[in-house]
């Protein structure tokens, strides 16, 4: 009897941990379906690419006003990010919620491939700033390492202007001396450090404008400070897939989901 009993228990025991993990694995599935949409919107929808020609339209605009000043062309500089900002990675994304995965997974076959296609309005707008005698760098936190290559090779295969070494900025190595590569500071600096005026930031998160906040209150208020750059220094393409946002609302599982459309939906749930 006390071994039918020990057979009984180990069989729960086993049925209980496979139900976890299928639990587990349908968590994970359904945490990185829920960017699916996201994906299938920038790929697909005239939406988003209304948006991005907005965006760049509004950035030629300014740098028509910023030609006519009497200081020229030659000492002003357009910093762009790459990364759904010049580029797009929409297949990139599709995959990994195809195979159920998640970021650095295929990121070095992508990258390596050289495919991304211009973002809608980039190519123009960046070709036109250049023919005005803009300076044009890209600051990106791909690794300079390991993608700097194969980077500026998709840029130059699609026609985009000033693809030099010294204006590809890409995420050095951490060290000591310099401890958070991610943050793009200290690369904007070295673009004013050389004599040049930043007139133009263009990007799809804000740590591409300013230091990032790593709250959703600090970037609140750095949001608010900011304002009035917005549609005239600071340029933001719309990029709902991933970047800072998830991880500073603290989404990421079931639960904490659950718990934001709570906050969201309670003007539903008040009583009079």
């Amino acid at each position: 009897m006390k071994n039918i009993f020990n057979l009984i228990l180990i069989l729960l025991m086993i049925t209980s941990c496979k139900s976890l993990q299928k639990d587990s694995i349908l968590n994970e599935k359904s945490s990185q379906e829920e960017f699916l949409t996201a994906a299938l919107y920038q790929y697909f929808a005239e939406e988003y690419k209304a948006l991005a020609y907005q965006a760049y339209n509004i950035a030629q605009l300014r740098v028509d006003e910023l030609y006519k000043q009497d200081s020229g062309t030659s000492k002003m500089a357009i910093v762009l990010d790459i990364d759904e900002t010049v580029l797009d990675n929409s297949p990139f994304q599709a995959k990994l919620i195809q195979e159920n995965t998640s970021y650095p997974d295929y990121w070095k076959e992508w990258v390596n491939l050289a495919s991304a296609r211009p973002i809608p309005g980039a190519l123009e707008f960046l070709n036109y700033a250049d023919s005005l005698g803009f300076n044009i760098y890209y600051i990106s936190n791909r690794k300079k390492k390991d993608e700097e290559e194969p980077t500026m090779r998709n840029l130059i295969n699609e026609g985009f202007p000033q693809v030099i070494a010294s204006h590809i900025l890409l995420k050095e190595e951490k060290s000591d001396a310099n401890p958070q590569p991610s943050n793009k500071e200290k690369r904007r600096m070295s673009v004013i450090s050389q004599g040049f005026q930043i007139v133009m930031l263009i990007g799809d998160n804000l740590g591409d404008f300013y230091e990032d906040g790593s709250d959703s209150e600090t970037e609140l208020r750095n949001l608010s400070e900011n304002k009035a750059q917005y549609g005239v220094k600071y340029i933001v393409l719309p990029n709902a897939m991933y970047g800072h946002w998830p991880k500073r609302i603290g989404k990421h599982d079931r639960a904490t989901t659950d718990s934001l459309l709570n906050i969201m939906t309670a003007c539903f749930n008040q009583t009079e």
